[in-house]
């Protein structure tokens, strides 16, 4: 449970924000806004911090829109939690996705990953409308059996878990998370926290 703030961004304001992450806004323009509106350092962080991938020599393959996505859903992950009073520990399916994607070039996965990847990769194409039309779901495509969450949950948290300690640790190295209150907005325009547009490659499973 967050501690609860002395103001509270109004439903209007979270729309706001949610139209502005929709128009590719820079996310560390999105990450002041997050600070100046008291959001937790945590989300603060999560938001900011650097797309994470397994290290590979494979790291070049991840497709422009997927790293959008990435990005837009942290953010819709953020807000959900912030209008639940809460911090999470997990990172997005799509971030998932994203992370072992150099992996699935570099050599087979064991079943439990491949599946995890699998059921990943479809839920991310069917929310972001990358199926070929007249596809329902990606297992179509594969030509495999559909996999439920539940035969991937303990890995999905194990390894998304890890990626979103991983890219808050990496924020945090940056210098996000420090200015609190809106008395600093100043300071933030003269002084940012710069962030690194290269993916942090790093190996989790």
């Amino acid at each position: 449970m967050l501690p609860t703030p002395v103001t509270r961004c109004s439903s209007s304001t979270l729309e706001m924000l949610r139209l502005l992450a929709s128009l590719d806004v820079p996310r560390e323009l999105l990450a002041c806004m997050l600070e100046m509106a008291e959001f937790s350092i945590h989300h603060v962080r999560y938001l900011v911090g650097p797309l994470v991938l397994h290290r590979s020599l494979w790291g070049d393959v991840i497709p422009s829109w997927l790293k959008v996505a990435c990005v837009k859903d942290r953010f819709d992950l953020i807000l959900s939690e912030y209008e639940q009073d809460q911090v999470g520990d997990y990172a997005t399916p799509t971030e998932v996705l994203a992370y072992m994607m150099p992996a699935s070039f570099e050599a087979p996965m064991h079943r439990d990953y491949s599946d995890l990847y699998i059921w990943a990769g479809n839920e991310v194409m069917r929310k972001h409308n990358k199926l070929p039309e007249g596809a329902d779901s990606f297992y179509e495509l594969i030509g495999g059996h559909p996999i439920e969450f539940s035969t991937v949950k303990n890995d999905f948290q194990d390894l998304s878990r890890s990626i979103r300690r991983s890219v808050v640790k990496h924020a945090a190295q940056q210098g996000w998370g420090k200015r609190r209150n809106r008395a600093k907005a100043e300071a933030i325009a003269v002084d940012p926290a710069q962030v690194s547009d290269q993916p942090e490659q790093v190996s989790l499973f």
